[in-house]
């Protein structure tokens, strides 16, 4: 695809104020919502590492949710024809899997930093040079398999239950991956369960650089990695059984 069309696809789904409210509004004011209630609770008075791991959390659910819009923007596509059209020019599997991806990702981005702003401004968090990295650009690239996740879903799903899909799959991501509370305060086979989600993983990579001797980010990596290995598999296998029916 050509950067061009990457740029126009950007300017499309950044000016969808849908978009803008789930992957930036809503993260950010949950953030203050919770900050606030917890604080009330313990009278003022929380652990230091608390507000780093909300942020973490919330962070996360803002980049796994602007990778699952990508599946309602495709669904779109396809219901007016356009990849139809795709599928009749020679663009392989990998490259609409790269370019879909590289759209997912651009609107991603401003979510991994507005979150730890917020933080940092309104919470008086503190993040060094190396959280700062850990908590935006490391968090974002970890976001991959979201995107992906999202084509796929994009790719599966008909216009009249795609909404519902993607809104399921954030709520349950985001509750068994423990990104609304910290999984120290639910019961111990919550873990157990967050260790076969994806967000779980996403979050633990954050965790691992901005929070003191907390999370495994070889690990989170190495599984985000597998995620996106698995789920690219399918898509690119996807739309090449549906080009062969052109």
């Amino acid at each position: 695809m050509s950067l061009g069309y990457l740029v126009l696809e950007v300017r499309r789904a950044l000016r969808s104020p849908g978009t803008l409210l789930f992957t930036i509004g809503f993260p950010a004011m949950f953030y203050l919502l919770e900050m606030m209630l917890f604080k009330d609770a313990a009278g003022g008075a929380l652990t230091e590492d608390y507000p780093l791991t909300i942020m973490v959390g919330l962070s996360a659910w803002g980049l796994m949710t602007a990778g699952l819009l990508l599946g309602t923007r495709v669904v779109h596509e396809r219901t007016v024809g356009w990849q139809r059209q795709l599928r009749l020019t020679p663009l392989s599997g990998a490259g609409f899997l790269l370019g879909k991806v590289t759209v997912g990702m651009a609107v991603a981005l401003p979510t991994a930093l507005v979150v730890p702003l917020v933080a940092v401004l309104a919470e008086g968090v503190t993040l060094t040079p190396g959280g700062w990295l850990s908590a935006t650009v490391v968090m974002w690239l970890g976001s991959f398999p979201f995107s992906v996740m999202g084509l796929f879903i994009g790719q599966l799903a008909g216009k009249d239950n795609v909404q519902n899909i993607v809104i399921v799959a954030m709520l349950l991501f985001a509750m068994f991956g423990g990104l609304f509370m910290p999984l120290e305060t639910l019961p111990s086979w919550w873990t157990t369960v967050a260790w076969f989600v994806p967000s779980y993983w996403l979050a633990e990579i954050g965790r691992a650089g901005v929070v003191p001797g907390t999370g495994d980010a070889l690990l989170a990596a190495a599984v985000l990695a597998g995620w996106s290995a698995v789920l690219a598999l399918g898509v690119i296998l996807r739309y090449r059984r549906d080009s062969a029916r052109v």
